[in-house]
């Protein structure tokens, strides 16, 4: 998996909702040193966001021909980004708390494929002291999405797959919290996120691993150790691959696990384009019904490496643990 960016051009609008107003920008925002870094980190943690969702939409969807306007000159690159832009307004309206935002327009390369990027960034709220004619209160102050905030929405066009993903915030709506790009203006079929599509394949191999016991060890580590594999040699990463070759052993495991992924929505030509967060890759917690976790290193316990399970007559098992140089209480 390649994970490279190569930004085109960057357009920036916002959206003031305090103000009820719309501040559009007649240029493209330039990209400099003191820019290059922030632009670059917003659209990478929108589109390596495992909260990112694909739709399945109609192939002469609105946003789907925008997103080929908008890669044909600037002139329509504007005209597209400033309609989207009151359209995004227009449903923001309608929200109470829905917060001042500037809206980054992104035209960009990622992993070669051609992609048109409209995000919201939504302004943040922060406490604040105001003294005022001798008296000291407490308000709050809305200030600009930081380089590190997460990006909370986003509609990502990848103009060379003719595709749409979506990430969505939920609001308070009628008094209930719901999303509303999807509902209200996008209206697609919602494919699994990346997340999703992670949690899909460990039930999965959880569910088959007890009733088949095709590995000698358990199922699950299996798949983190093939899953690191890929990462390691940039392959890409398609969950019913991965889930079946975890139980390529016994053909029936394998075959109901075909069977299981696409009834759970995950289809044969699925990839994960974003990874789980931290080590959870890398790592595995063995979690004894004496409340005792130990956590290991994957590579390691797929191979047996620096530890011994041995089953004893009363039907408990010991758990020894070797090659320890030092003990840390943490």
């Amino acid at each position: 998996m390649q994970n490279t960016i190569i930004i085109n051009k960057v357009l920036m609008h916002m959206l003031d909702f305090e103000h009820n107003t719309i501040h559009l920008s007649e240029e493209f925002a330039p990209i400099n040193d003191t820019t290059r870094d922030y632009y670059h980190k917003k659209i990478e943690k929108a589109l390596y966001s495992n909260q990112l969702k694909e739709l399945t939409v109609p192939s002469l969807h609105e946003m789907i021909l925008r997103g080929d306007k908008m890669v044909e000159s600037d002139e329509e690159f504007l005209y597209q980004a400033k309609e989207i832009t009151e359209h995004f307004f227009k449903l923001g309206t309608m929200i109470q708390a829905m917060p001042n935002a500037n809206m980054l327009y992104v035209d960009c390369y990622q992993d070669g494929e051609h992609v048109i990027a409209c995000l919201k960034l939504n302004y943040k709220y922060v406490p604040m002291t105001v003294i005022e004619e001798g008296n000291v209160r407490l308000t709050r102050r809305q200030i600009m999405p930081t380089q590190g905030s997460p990006v909370d929405e986003a509609i990502v066009i990848n103009v060379d797959k003719k595709t749409i993903s979506l990430i969505e915030k939920k609001y308070s709506i009628d008094g209930k919290l719901q999303t509303y790009l999807n509902k209200e203006w996008i209206k697609g079929e919602e494919k699994l996120t990346d997340r999703q599509k992670f949690n899909t394949m460990k039930k999965v191999v959880n569910k088959l691993d007890d009733i088949y016991h095709v590995n000698k060890t358990e199922g699950l580590p299996v798949m983190k150790r093939i899953m690191n594999e890929k990462l390691m040699n940039d392959e890409v990463i398609k969950p019913i691959e991965i889930v079946k070759k975890v139980l390529e052993k016994d053909y029936q495991a394998s075959e109901e696990a075909d069977v299981m992924m696409k009834d759970l929505g995950v289809g044969e030509d699925d990839v994960m384009k974003s990874m789980p967060s931290g080590k959870s890759l890398e790592t595995c917690k063995l979690t004894t019904d004496t409340e005792v976790e130990v956590k290991m290193n994957v590579e390691d316990y797929v191979s047996g490496t620096n530890y011994e399970k041995v089953k004893n007559e009363d039907g408990t098992i010991t758990l020894m643990l070797k090659n320890i140089n030092e003990l840390i209480i943490k």
